[in-house]
This record gives structure tokens, sequence and C-alpha cells, in this order.
């Protein structure tokens, strides 16, 4: 259902150096029908034209002075103070209900400015970020949050034929975004959080439909490093009651050094909020790498599998589980809520089952057998003859779930 009711749409932009192309997607928005409020970023020379938050409120905001900062000729400082300063501006406008949307248009400093801004704000709100580098590795400008990485294709100095039309697309996305507006889900059930990659997908699935019929909103969390952190967020923000953390994979990547990493703070927000959480090694048979070639050199006489052209997997050794539970068990004894840990002896992903290339007891019992060891009073552990994907297994979890949460 869509809405035409005049909405304020913030445009970030430094405008000594991108002015006109700021003006032509503010012009373009309120020939639509929607109002703009333009910040400008820029620490370079003068604006085009006159912002409604100039550059020198927004260097302020971030704790400096914007003649101070050009004398310094300091990009990195300059570009974290614009950063911080826009952050607090656009939070402070949310605040004031001021922001329906918000756009920004760059290359790499403007979109560090706008984005770190737009991280500020919460999930659902409108955020397009038109970029000259939204087709390479745009994780340090979204996080965990839902901006919608434009590619200008060419560079965004001067209009021409081409990134006029991309920012035109990108005006009519975030103008539908705007307009569109959602019904809700009732907001009288209880939030349970779910992780699940492909290989445990099964698990996952069957956790999620038990879960739904005993009345609960289920969020499935994939755990490829931004799904962990999204899901850790939304635990802070207490969005969630309770955490089905069944598969981990994410602490094994912050062991190896893999690229699909949730951060130090992985498996803990739930304990330090005392949420009741049942947590499983889905995945800790494995750790992925962007290909091959990304695998680290100590690690190529391991046994590898390519998932896809784009993802190798390998396999953990025994090592590796005893280790990774002895990291579990430290971030999981400090909980001040009720924590069962409960494994599938009989495999922990759709590769490591009887048959299947990753299949290894032996490794699988290091996990296990350190982890019983190391844990505290305070965790209690349940180990069910099955492998993670068979239904005997989700009956459990969901069992141990249900009963701590009543």
């Amino acid at each position: 259902m869509a809405s035409r009711e005049p909405k304020t749409i913030v445009l970030i932009g430094t405008l000594d150096t991108k002015g006109q192309e700021v003006k032509y997607v503010k012009d373009l928005i309120e020939e639509r029908g929607h109002r703009t409020l333009v910040v400008d970023a820029g620490v370079l020379g003068q604006p085009l034209f006159t912002p409604d938050i100039s550059s020198e409120t927004v260097a302020q905001a971030g704790g400096k002075d914007l003649a101070e900062l050009v004398a310094q000729r300091d990009t990195a400082t300059a570009v974290q103070t614009m950063m911080a300063g826009a952050a607090e501006i656009l939070s402070s406008l949310f605040a004031e209900d001021r922001v329906d949307g918000v756009m920004s248009l760059g290359g790499g400093k403007g979109t560090a400015i706008a984005t770190a801004a737009m991280r500020e704000l919460p999930l659902g709100v409108p955020k397009v970020a038109v970029c000259t580098a939204a087709s390479g590795d745009t994780r340090r400008y979204m996080g965990s949050k839902d901006i919608l990485m434009f590619p200008s294709i060419t560079d965004i100095v001067g209009l021409n034929r081409v990134n006029s039309r991309m920012l035109a697309n990108a005006v009519g996305a975030i103008v539908g975004m705007v307009e569109t507006e959602v019904e809700e889900p009732p907001k009288d059930r209880p939030v349970a959080s779910v992780t699940a990659l492909g290989i445990t997908t099964p698990a996952a699935m069957k956790c999620k439909s038990r879960l739904e019929a005993a009345g609960y909103e289920v969020m499935v969390f994939h755990t490829t490093g931004i799904g962990g952190k999204a899901m850790e967020e939304l635990i802070a923000e207490r969005v969630i009651s309770g955490v089905m953390d069944l598969t981990t994979t994410e602490l094994m990547s912050e062991l190896l050094g893999s690229t699909f990493i949730s951060g130090p703070d992985r498996l803990e927000t739930a304990g330090r909020m005392a949420l009741p959480q049942v947590v499983g090694p889905g995945g800790l048979d494995m750790v992925a790498f962007p290909g091959r070639a990304a695998v680290p050199a100590q690690f190529k006489d391991r046994l590898l599998y390519d998932h896809t052209p784009a993802l190798t997997v390998m396999r953990t050794t025994a090592e590796d589980n005893a280790e990774l539970a002895r990291v579990m068990a430290e971030k999981l004894n400090r909980a001040k809520g009720p924590v069962v840990v409960v494994i599938p002896t009989r495999g922990f992903s759709a590769y490591d089952q009887e048959g299947e290339l990753f299949y290894d007891p032996e490794a699988d019992q290091a996990f296990i057998e350190t982890l019983r060891r190391v844990v505290a009073a305070n965790v209690q552990v349940v180990l069910v003859d099955a492998h993670i994907n068979d239904d005997k297994f989700a009956d459990q979890a969901v069992d141990l779930f249900l009963d701590m949460m009543k």
C-alpha cells in the first residue's frame, strides 16, 4: 500500500565537490512531491548551493571547528570528524521525527561519512547510498544495517548520460521506499531468534515451525558474519525474547581467520542481557573462505571442498574444535541467564554425517569432551543421539527452549 503524503528525505553529500549532483537529486525528489533536507559534509571548499545543515554545523557536532579541520589538512581526522558529526545530526533529526528516509551520493570518503550516519538509524528506515565502490566490498559501509548500496557506474564528477540515469534510478528507489507503508506484525508475541546456514537449514526450519506453532514470531539469521552481528544487535535492542543459536560457525571463522566473522562480541549479548539461550555446534565442522585463493597458506593441505565457485569450505580438526569449545565455554560461563548447549552426536552439518566428506566423529568428540570439561555449573550440556538435521535433534532443542521460556 503506497502513501502520497509528502515525506522528508535527508540528503547527505559533499557540496563542495558533489554540489551539482546533490542539487540534481534534490530537484528530482521535490518534483516527486517530497521534501528534502540537505546536510553538507564537505570540508574542501564552499558549497555550490546553501544546504539546510552546513558543514560547519556537522564539524561542530563531531567535536571540531571546520576552519581548524581545513587548516590541519589531515584527511583522516576530517573524515572521522564529519562521520561523527553526521551521525549525531541524523540521530537528532530522527528523534525529532524529521527523517522518513536518507540518501547519499559520493566516492569513498563521502560514502563513509554518510553511511556512518545511516548506521545510526533503526532497521526499516529507508537508506540509499549511491557510491563509486558499490560493486566492491561494501561491508565497511553497510555493517549489519539495511543500507541499499547503489553503483554510480561512472565517477560522480559532474553529470553525464550514465550517472544521471543512475542517480535518477536511485531517487526512484528512495521515493518508492518512503512512500511504501508496511503493516507491521502484532508485537504481542514473543520473538525467538534461530541461526542457520544452508548446511543446517533443515534444523532451523523444523525449529521455526514448532516455535511458530507455540506462538512465537521467529527471526532466522544466516550466520555468514553479518547475520550473527545483526542478531546480537537486535538482542541488545531488546527485540528478541529468547535465543536458539544452533549454528555458531562464525565463532570458528573468528578463530581460524576467515572473513565471515561477526566480531568479538558474538555469543555474548544474550548472556549479558540474561536472556534464555539454547546453543548448538552447527557448522563447527567447517570454516568458509571466499574461494580457494583466499585459503591461508597454512591450511592449503587441509581437507577442502568448493561449496560454490566463490566459496571454499575447510574441515576443522580435533584441535580446532577443542579450542573452539574453550572459547564458547568462556563466553557462556559469563551468562547471567539460563543456558543449555544441545549437541547432536552424529554430526554438526550436512557435510558432517556418515558417508559425507567431512564426517569425522573424533573431531566432533574433541569439541564435546572439551566443552563438558570446561563449562561452568550454570551451563547445562545435553547430548542428543541424532544428526543436527534430524527431527529428533530439533524437537529436543525446541523442548529445552520452551521449558526455559516458561
